[in-house]
């Protein structure tokens, strides 16, 4: 008998996100056809963010409960597929979607550190605190590691680590939801903030982590098809084929391969130009290599001759008989951004 009932309701599941995810396509065409018919960009802001809004809360208030494990573990019967789902989605949040696109893009290759370590993360407590937090009946780590170790101490030191990792995490969360919000309707970062918080409050309170996995399992959907529209997009328009995995190690890597020994090469056109461009950061770096060693004799001296002489040039090109206003700016924002210390001076410079 349970085992029907749980048949019944993993092919309910299927259907319901079957519908939405129709739901959510036939949407998006819409707002696509109301932004060709000239519908202001901020008026469909409002419309993607507060349909969103009312779909979670919806779909939150459906799964409204009164049951301890229902509130806290869902029930302990999310099927397989769909906790994955709900995962995936957290993983792929707003610290995810935003914040590593953007910290990569800064940091390159360094950035990728941050990748192993969150999806690290997510493995060692799948694999060593999931299944035993189960099977110990508990529904917090903190709770699960004073019933196994016993005392309050690790149950304290479960709370820290714990809170720790929460607050650095929700930090870049309530982040990236006040850019999303600020930027869909143009209210202000810290209004933006508080209308995004209010949402995933009514979409969250009534059904604990009930409503969380359903709604995320719900924005899975959206996360997966924002992530694989624009890879399936730029695959075919560069290699015809739909499937950026493949078209990826089938051709545009050789194509890459072929364009980095072009670019160092110094004998092609390319690799004579990228050439340059690596002389004049490598001047750069000579630049303030010298500006270090002159501080380390001169310290505060050399300071401020140099910004006499900023200062001294802004006067010259402000008195030329034609004063260039792009050269004139940048050099009052070299005497404003100068270091006022030694010690800003060799923390900007080393950073250079």
């Amino acid at each position: 008998m349970a085992t029907s009932s749980q048949s019944q309701f993993y092919a309910n599941l299927k259907k319901y996100y079957t519908f939405y995810t129709g739901g959510f396509i036939t949407f998006v065409i819409i707002v696509g056809i109301l932004e060709q018919l000239g519908v202001p960009t901020k008026v469909l802001g409002y419309i993607f963010l507060f349909a969103t809004i009312l779909l979670y809360a919806g779909i939150g208030f459906m799964s409204k409960t009164a049951e301890v494990a229902e509130y806290y573990v869902a029930g302990r019967r999310v099927p397989a597929l769909f906790n994955g789902m709900a995962t995936g989605a957290d993983w792929m949040s707003a610290a995810s979607f935003i914040g590593m696109a953007g910290t990569l893009y800064h940091m390159g290759f360094d950035g990728l550190a941050f990748v192993m370590g969150w999806t690290g993360g997510y493995c060692l407590v799948a694999l060593f605190l999931a299944p035993y937090l189960r099977k110990f009946g508990q529904f917090t780590i903190p709770d699960f590691l004073g019933a196994r170790y016993g005392g309050n101490i690790p149950r304290f030191v479960g709370i820290i680590v714990a809170i720790t990792c929460s607050f650095t995490y929700v930090i870049a969360q309530i982040y990236g939801v006040g850019i999303i919000t600020s930027r869909f309707t143009g209210l202000e970062f810290g209004i933006g903030v508080f209308v995004g918080l209010a949402g995933i409050l009514v979409c969250s309170f009534l059904g604990g982590m009930k409503a969380v996995t359903w709604t995320q399992v719900a924005q899975y959907i959206i996360l997966i098809v924002a992530y694989m529209i624009p890879v399936v997009w730029l695959s075919v328009k560069h290699t015809g084929i739909p499937i950026p995995q493949i078209s990826a190690y089938t051709s545009a890597l050789p194509k890459v391969t072929a364009m980095e020994k072009e670019f160092n090469d110094k004998a092609t056109p390319k690799g004579a130009k990228e050439d340059s461009v690596r002389q004049i950061f490598r001047d750069k770096a000579a630049a303030a290599d010298a500006q270090l060693k002159a501080l380390e004799t001169g310290g505060a001296n050399y300071l401020a001759e140099e910004k006499a002489k900023l200062t001294a040039k802004v006067a010259e090109l402000k008195g030329a008989a034609a004063p260039n206003v792009k050269a004139v700016e940048a050099a009052e924002k070299a005497v404003k951004d100068f270091p006022a210390d030694p010690a800003a001076a060799k923390k900007a410079w080393t950073a250079a």
